[in-house]
């Protein structure tokens, strides 16, 4: 805009010249207004420069004062002091966070009515090498919170190898399902950690149905296996299998115990034995079987069958006996 204007009073001055000579005139006139002319246009091309030079230096300058300012960021930076920042969430591998899962009520699958308020406990052991103090908390992961909160505050001091029971206050939801809700623990700094080698969640896990008559039976069979004694050829050695049945709620459960000897019937204990479950609850039984040193080695297996309230198979107990 400002250069068209330029040659627009240099066009004036031109035909201004131009009228001046047709008029008449002397060359010395002219030869004033022509001095006049260049001595305007070579003033307006000095400016230009001018302009040009100013305009160079003034965008150059953000450039310089940019440089400046990281400079003198990454310094304040340096001298700002500030307190150390407490570690991030520590991995299931780290020593200082670790527990177990011991024991917990309201087994998995626990048949409830709609909006039926519970008590749901775990008793953890800190197997970590920190302790557990009142900064520690038990946070919601996932799953369905059951009119829970989303934290809860640790009360207790639990020192390694010592355990202590977590316990909350659920609601079961209005609508029939299955329903879980995922915990874990919280250290002070935030860092996050489950249960067992794999750093799990536990959890609450119930059933709600509005049935006046729901098919309560057995939900779970688990097994733990001890050998007596624990290791070496002894002239006699026993195998112990602890069964841990569970149900969802009471039940009049009838049990068998299968092995892979065929020896499915003795008195210890024989077929179809009862068990008297009056609430959703866990019981064990035992079977033994021993083996006298010279008997045939080997891979066995023992194994519970249910039979009331409903016919199930459970999976194997196995063990080696490898004596010779």
């Amino acid at each position: 805009m400002k250069r068209n204007g330029n040659k627009f009073f240099l066009s004036i001055l031109i035909l201004f010249a131009l009228l001046l000579t047709s008029c008449g005139s002397t060359n010395a006139e002219s030869d004033t207004i022509a001095t006049a002319v260049a001595l305007t246009v070579a003033a307006q091309e000095t400016q230009k420069a001018q302009a040009a030079l100013t305009s160079t230096a003034v965008e150059a300058s953000p450039t310089a004062t940019s440089d400046a300012d990281d400079v003198t960021s990454t310094s304040i930076s340096a001298a700002t002091f500030a307190p150390p920042t407490a570690p991030g969430p520590i991995s299931s591998g780290d020593p200082c966070l670790l527990a177990n899962l011991i024991s917990e009520t309201i087994p998995d699958g626990t048949i409830m009515q709609p909006g039926d308020n519970f008590w749901k406990s775990w008793r953890l052991k800190n197997n970590g090498t920190c302790t557990w103090n009142s900064s520690y908390k038990i946070v919601y992961q996932s799953g369905d919170l059951m009119g829970g909160l989303l934290q809860y505050q640790f009360t207790d001091i639990v020192r390694p190898g010592e355990e202590t029971d977590v316990t909350m206050l659920l609601k079961a939801p209005a609508s029939n399902g299955n329903y879980t809700g995922n915990w874990k623990l919280q250290s002070e700094w935030g860092g996050q950690f489950g249960v067992g080698q794999y750093d799990q969640p536990f959890y609450v896990k119930i059933n709600v149905n509005d049935s006046t008559n729901p098919n309560y039976g057995v939900t779970n069979v688990t097994y733990n296996i001890v050998r007596d004694p624990v290791a070496g050829c002894a002239t006699n050695i026993w195998y112990r299998v602890h069964a841990t049945i569970t149900t969802n709620g009471p039940a009049t459960v009838k049990y068998q115990w299968l092995q892979s000897d065929g020896n499915n019937s003795n008195s210890n204990p024989g077929p179809n034995k009862t068990l008297e479950f009056t609430q959703a609850e866990s019981q064990t039984i035992t079977r033994e079987w021993s083996f006298h040193l010279g008997a045939t080695p080997g891979t066995k297996w023992m194994q519970i069958k249910i039979h009331l309230p409903e016919v199930q198979t459970y999976p194997k107990a196995t063990f080696v006996y490898d004596c010779q």
